[in-house]
């Protein structure tokens, strides 16, 4: 595992290094109108610490998740960012639409690749501890490992939802932002010391940036044919390939609001502001107010699902809601 992922992290001058990115993500727009992961089977507020199920299903708790009952289950802390901060070397790893962005600052990059190496050791040498284990050992909430088909590493993760009936949860991969089912057979529980780094994927709002109105429907949001074209077309300009160099950017934090889930940011690429560039391009509007984005989205970042992938749900209220 050594050679793989030193390709993927090594630090070296920007632009000269490839890009690791979860796979693909299987994000859906939710009733807030904003974001939210696909959740088709368990509802993200079921109580779902202690399900019920029949005796058939009793024969898959083994001694091995009597053992995950017992142990303790740190979580990962997620950054707080001041206000008026402006930040070079960024990377955006993912985004659903302007209004959440998730991006890596290279400040914390040579701590995450060496906590990234020591984790898939761990995890590569430990193979078959924990690898088939019920599917009501974790709950909703849970901080996890989760082993990624696509690259063959494990990636820190959080558990969104459940399907028992296809024993699947629906992760976010936190240091990216990236979600998708994953079987139980991959998922992990997370090892004290690899839980000591902060999350790396930071969700942002770019600023002064609104949905522009669809022709068609004469709807105003990210989820109308305009919306998206506008998405793809940041995804396009900020997220390279697999294997091509990263793009870098400067990300400033302006501002925290309290009716606003997450910081606003003026995000800059190769010297252009990227707000500009979507109005120059047709895609979005301006606005000079970013409160102008509370009358479009009044309950963005209300619901839980959502406070789970922007990690802005503290762990106590989280177990009261359980």
């Amino acid at each position: 595992m050594n050679g793989p992922i030193e390709n993927k992290f090594r630090l070296e001058t920007p632009n000269q290094h490839t890009q690791l990115k979860p796979p693909s993500s299987l994000t859906e727009f939710a009733d807030s109108g904003v974001i939210s992961r696909n959740t088709p089977i368990s509802s993200i507020d079921e109580k779902n610490s202690n399900h019920s199920h029949d005796n058939s299903d009793d024969q898959s708790i083994t001694t091995e998740v009597q053992y995950l009952s017992n142990i303790r289950k740190p979580k990962l802390q997620y950054k707080k960012w001041a206000e008026n901060m402006q930040y070079s070397n960024c990377l955006v790893t993912y985004l659903d639409h302007p209004s959440a962005i998730f991006i890596q600052l290279i400040q914390d990059a040579e701590r995450f690749q060496l906590m990234h190496q020591d984790m898939n050791r761990h995890y590569m040498d430990n193979l078959n501890m924990f690898s088939n284990i019920s599917i009501h050992a974790f709950n909703i909430g849970d901080f996890c490992v989760a082993y990624s088909t696509r690259y063959f590493e494990f990636f820190r993760a959080r558990i969104l939802n459940i399907d028992q009936t296809k024993k699947q949860y629906l992760i976010i991969y936190v240091d990216f932002g990236n979600s998708e089912w994953v079987h139980s057979k991959g998922i992990r529980p997370l090892h004290p010391q690899f839980a000591e780094l902060e999350v790396q994927g930071t969700p942002v709002t770019l600023s002064h940036t609104l949905p522009k109105k669809d022709l068609k429907t004469g709807t105003i949001e990210w989820d109308t044919s305009a919306g998206r074209q506008c998405t793809r077309k940041l995804r396009r300009l900020l997220i390279k390939p697999h294997g091509e160099p990263f793009l870098f950017v400067i990300v400033r934090f302006l501002s925290n609001e309290r009716w606003w889930p997450l910081p606003f940011v003026d995000i800059k690429v190769d010297g252009q502001d990227l707000a500009e560039i979507l109005h120059r391009d047709g895609l979005a509007r301006l606005t000079r107010n970013n409160k102008d984005l509370r009358m479009i989205y009044p309950n963005f970042g209300n619901y839980q699902n959502e406070h789970l992938i922007f990690g802005s749900l503290s762990s106590e209220r989280l177990e009261s809601m359980r």
